[in-house]
């Protein structure tokens, strides 16, 4: 089968690989597609615990060709989605129903082979059963979609507060749907890209802003009077969460969603965040919320059409980088069947 394959920091192949051999409680999927990350250009620099070498690719969607005999509940032909990360169920944080915290966490396309790939091994239990309705397209953003649904769940948005999103990238209007569902009153978003600004404008957004050209808080003070109740910032850069901070209103909810570089490093003022009584999360991965992505797309709750600008071949990887993170591109697909 071909492969992507990211020999060491910096350095990948296109190549032939043997198909994965399965064990009694695996799924053999032929790859449909997979969504290029911001995860996987770090994992690409190595800078996010991955074990070179790797194939890449952890936002994916297929077909099982093959099923382990114990593997009850999944059977050939079935369309899945996967969820990547795999947990031990026996450290402390797991037997708190932490699973995400999980201290011997591993992930397909991380530290285990992933999905740019004609086929994928998959464990059983990792597989989330689609209805054949849901396009396998979409249902390759399952995993970043329920990333968000994590990220709305820790923002904790009350029935009627003002959102802020920093970014309206694929993730930024992902959570800029779902903050609408959550039930703000109004959704604000901040990008620079005009093209990216007016999706967001299509997807559900009260109030884009150009943080370029436009006064970013002096817009924002307007549209709320005292600044935002939650700010989702989903950049991941330094700059912007310190942005963040100072754009939530006192006692408000700054959730940073974006990963940032492991090295970079923001200031932010102890005595700020006591005086404004302000909340930071962060939100890692994705705690039982795979069924509840697949839900929301499975019924038209979130629509992820807009968000995908290019489908390519596993050819065409070495494209995919260069694009990525670029105004041009929002979610890429590698399509390994064509």
């Amino acid at each position: 089968m071909k492969a992507v394959v990211f020999t060491e920091p910096g350095k990948f192949i296109v190549t032939d690989r043997p198909v994965p051999q399965m064990g009694p409680g695996d799924l053999l999927l032929k790859v449909d597609s997979c969504g290029v990350c911001g995860t996987d250009i770090h994992i690409f620099h190595g800078e996010h615990f991955v074990e070179f070498p790797v194939i890449p690719g952890h936002e994916y969607s297929g077909v099982v060709v093959e099923a382990g005999s114990e593997v009850k509940y999944i059977t050939i032909g079935d369309h899945v989605a996967v969820d990547p990360n795999i947990v031990c169920g026996v450290c402390h944080f797991c037997r708190r129903g932490q699973i995400h915290l999980c201290e011997k966490l591993t992930a397909l396309g991380v530290n285990m082979d992933g999905g740019f790939a004609e086929y994928s091994l998959v464990p059983g239990k990792q597989a989330y059963l689609l209805p054949k309705s849901l396009p396998l397209e979409h249902a390759a953003l399952v995993e970043p979609l329920a990333c968000c649904v994590h990220g709305i769940d820790q923002a904790e948005i009350g029935v009627g507060d003002d959102v802020l999103v920093i970014g309206a990238g694929p993730i930024g209007l992902i959570m800029t749907q779902l903050a609408r569902l959550a039930g703000a009153r109004r959704v604000i978003v901040s990008e620079p890209s005009e093209t990216r600004r007016e999706l967001a404008a299509e997807l559900g957004a009260d109030i884009v802003i150009d943080p370029i050209n436009q006064d970013l808080r002096g817009e924002v003070l307007k549209a709320t009077e005292v600044g935002a109740g939650v700010v989702i910032e989903c950049v991941g850069k330094a700059s912007t969460a310190e942005q963040a901070i100072g754009l939530a209103k006192r006692g408000g909810m700054i959730l940073l969603f974006g990963v940032t570089s492991p090295g970079e490093e923001s200031r932010i003022k102890p005595y700020d965040v006591f005086f404004r009584e302000l909340t930071i999360r962060g939100s890692f991965i994705n705690p039982f919320t795979h069924a509840r992505a697949v839900n929301l797309l499975a019924e038209g709750k979130v629509n992820v059409e807009p968000l995908i600008s290019h489908r390519l071949r596993l050819e065409d990887f070495g494209k995919a980088l260069a694009l990525a993170g670029t105004p041009a591109a929002a979610k890429i697909l590698i399509k390994p069947g064509d």
